[in-house]
């Protein structure tokens, strides 16, 4: 029986200078299926101490090397569990993998409390079922493993609500003290005296002020472990996204399409541009968050990498930590704040820094000046590359980074959230992607719309419960948290629910994402 090896060097992935480089397969091993996948990697800003450690979320695709792929799904991993046969980290120091239960990524993280610094490790190693992911033995393919940067939040009590200073925030029902969320059990929400007690914004379909309701054990609500990506989905790894799935997918995911910023040219700093039959989309900035995702764009995205949605509640568990609410604090611990103004230099690379003194946060539609700014109007308002406040010398404060060290929380773009607020959020079980997103239709049944690359997830806000073959194709149950780089303040606050079961399906310049994920060890 012959083996075909197949060869790839892939494109870079990035966040914060992530790169994944110089993917190579292996010899197959026809009777098991499996194939080895050996890769480097590299990012900038690691860490482990005694409270928490990032970490880079590993997925491995093969395809047949056409520019329109057919098999587009994550290979599963064959053994999972802390450093488990047939994988390595590398030869980089001080490094593990951790490959969770369903085995259909890896996360490469530091092993030992008190590193700080970079990453650089040179053969990597994942092995991956081929079978798994829809390929024979003598099948010609090629590889590709795709990163995001994640931080680990741990297990642990927290509060959610400040003190009532927020819209909507979180009380008890004897005043206005925050919830404070010690188990993963389900939680009893009502209007009695010193009890969980819902305020409502209003939004249409959320829960009235003063509800009586459960949040189901099944719900994430923050307390038990899990891990979440340290920046917002970049344009870079956008385009890697809809460049490797199926032409008609890649037109339901357009971002210059009517149904998004609705043109090729930059929209408030958005450079995705995408033509050609089959679709294939650039990006001049690939560091830079992602704007003009829809609800279902971000769920799409995080099936496809292995990756959830993330509650309300998760966010301000991974903002404020176990601390003690600072009555209107923002997402880095208090209510110093300052918006950025002026770019570095005269392009933006990926190296640009803001120079605005004490600037920690980009909201209230702040005109930029220098960098990109100097290239037109396109460019003087929108979001700013993932991590630009943080430095050399930075504080939490000064970087605007959440009590873990999730980066941009607040302002840049509006974080996508699962909402508490209505029976569609509270549905949400916390399954993870499965890393396939909706197959074809048969265009002789249905010849109009295809729903083609939408997540499959069936408790997931927005799930077609009516036609489950067309995945998420709705927004009900989500909402949003943090504001944006369009935003007053008083968005930016950790505990602000103004919009946290406001449901949009809309594309719009204030509109990113990021994923989380369950961690299931132990």
């Amino acid at each position: 029986m012959s083996v075909v090896l197949g060869l790839l060097f892939s494109t870079p992935s990035y966040a914060n200078n992530l790169l994944v480089t110089n993917v190579t397969l292996g010899t197959r091993n026809p009777s098991a299926k499996t194939v080895a996948v050996t890769f480097n990697v590299s990012w900038q800003n690691s860490w482990r101490n005694k409270i928490n450690f990032d970490a880079t979320w590993l997925t491995v695709r093969l395809n047949n090397g056409q520019i329109t792929p057919t098999n587009a799904g994550v290979c599963q991993i064959t053994a999972t569990g802390l450093n488990p046969a047939g994988t390595s980290p590398g030869n980089g120091p001080n490094l593990q993998l951790y490959v969770p239960q369903d085995a259909t990524g890896a996360f490469l993280q530091p092993s030992s409390t008190g590193f700080i610094g970079n990453v650089s490790s040179q053969n990597v190693q994942l092995t991956v079922n081929y079978g798994s992911c829809g390929f024979n033995d003598n099948d010609q393919i090629t590889a590709s493993v795709f990163g995001v940067e994640m931080v680990f939040i741990p297990q642990g009590s927290f509060y959610a609500g400040d003190y009532a200073t927020s819209t909507a925030s979180l009380i008890t029902g004897s005043g206005i003290a925050p919830w404070n969320i010690n188990s993963g059990s389900q939680i009893p929400v009502n209007a009695n005296a010193g009890g969980f007690y819902y305020v409502s914004n209003g939004n249409p379909g959320e829960f009235p002020t003063g509800s009586s309701f459960s949040i189901p054990a099944a719900f994430p609500n923050g307390y038990n472990a899990f891990y979440a990506m340290k920046y917002e989905i970049n344009e870079g790894q956008w385009v890697q996204f809809v460049n490797s799935l199926p032409s008609d997918a890649r037109t339901n995911h357009d971002l210059a399409d009517n149904n998004h910023k609705n043109a090729t040219s930059v929209i408030y700093r958005n450079t995705i541009s995408c033509a050609g039959t089959p679709l294939l989309c650039a990006t001049q900035r690939p560091a830079r968050a992602v704007s003009y995702l829809s609800w279902m764009d971000l769920a799409a995205f995080l099936d496809w990498d292995a990756l959830r949605p993330m509650t309300e509640l998760e966010f301000e568990k991974m903002a404020r930590g176990p601390l003690l609410p600072n009555a209107g604090e923002y997402v880095w611990g208090n209510q110093t704040i300052t918006a950025a103004a002026a770019i570095s230099g005269t392009t933006e690379d990926g190296t640009e820094t803001i120079t605005t003194p004490s600037a920690n946060v980009n909201f209230n539609n702040t005109t930029l000046t220098g960098g990109d700014a100097l290239q037109g109007a396109g460019y003087n308002m929108g979001p700013l590359r993932g991590g630009i406040f943080a430095g050399s010398n930075a504080t939490r404060v000064s970087s605007g980074a959440s009590y873990y060290g999730v980066m941009d929380l607040a302002g840049n773009l509006k974080e996508r959230v699962v909402t508490i607020g209505n029976a569609s959020g509270l549905a949400f079980t916390g399954s993870e992607g499965t890393g396939t997103l909706t197959p074809p239709y048969d265009v002789n049944s249905i010849p109009v719309i295809t729903y083609e690359g939408n997540a499959m997830n069936a408790d997931w806000p927005g799930m077609d419960q009516g036609t489950p073959a067309n995945g998420v194709d709705g927004a009900t149950g989500s909402g949003f948290r943090g504001g944006s780089w369009g935003d007053a303040s008083t968005y930016l606050r950790t505990s602000d629910r103004t919009e946290a079961a406001l449901t949009s399906t809309a594309a719009l310049n204030t509109f990113g994402g990021r994923g989380v994920r369950t961690y299931d060890g132990s």
